[in-house]
């Protein structure tokens, strides 16, 4: 069963209203690192962090975690000793993250997902546990999207979980040749609806 934990907000009454300024300021400026216009909702991230084991996982890594909405929805979803390694390459992003949770299980890193097997080895881990990406794979160019790729599977353990929540199939036809066959479900409950994908490393 899930262990819900209490996420500090730093700023709790202007919370809701800047995270949406500075959500939709970089999707309209910077759409390329900016997955949807509309945040994930509370249904989606519950279903996500199902998929993804996240109440049995030590190890997490969240990729494009934006303003961090669902950042601490895994929050609440994990074990007290766990660790939400969030891998962002949008300032904006990385400093609102920093400025809003408390929470000393979240290490906010400002990088490219590519590099992601480095940024493993940085935080002192030997592998992760669960990968789990919701970055907008489709607005990338298809070298960089491989890399991610591979570099999500390089840095998982045998039997880890790379879990990613899509509109579009880009992610199923780049992950597919790597990790092999997902298991694929849909969330149509959420606006807009998502497919999430599930790839268990061999």
């Amino acid at each position: 069963m899930a262990n819900k934990n209490k996420v500090t907000l730093k700023k709790k009454k202007s919370n809701g209203v800047k995270e949406r300024v500075v959500f939709l300021k970089n999707a309209i400026l910077k759409p390329k690192e900016v997955a949807y216009v509309f945040p994930s909702g509370k249904i989606l991230i519950h279903a996500i962090a199902v998929r993804s084991g996240l109440n049995n996982a030590k190890y997490i890594v969240e990729l494009g975690p934006g303003t961090g909405g669902t950042t601490s929805g895994f929050l609440r979803e994990m074990r007290n000793n766990a660790i939400l390694c969030a891998v962002e390459i949008n300032k904006d992003f990385v400093d609102y993250l920093n400025n809003t949770i408390d929470d000393k299980r979240l290490h906010v890193v400002h990088d490219g997902a590519q590099n992601l097997e480095q940024i493993v080895h940085n935080q002192g881990w030997e592998n992760a546990d669960v990968v789990i990406s919701g970055m907008p794979l489709s607005t990338l160019p298809k070298k960089i999207a491989r890399d991610i790729i591979q570099s999500c599977y390089d840095s998982l353990k045998p039997g880890g979980l790379f879990v990613a929540y899509q509109f579009r199939n880009r992610v199923g036809e780049l992950a597919t040749p790597i990790f092999g066959e997902p298991k694929t479900y849909w969330e149509y409950r959420n606006f807009p609806p998502m497919q999430i994908y599930v790839w268990k490393k061999k």
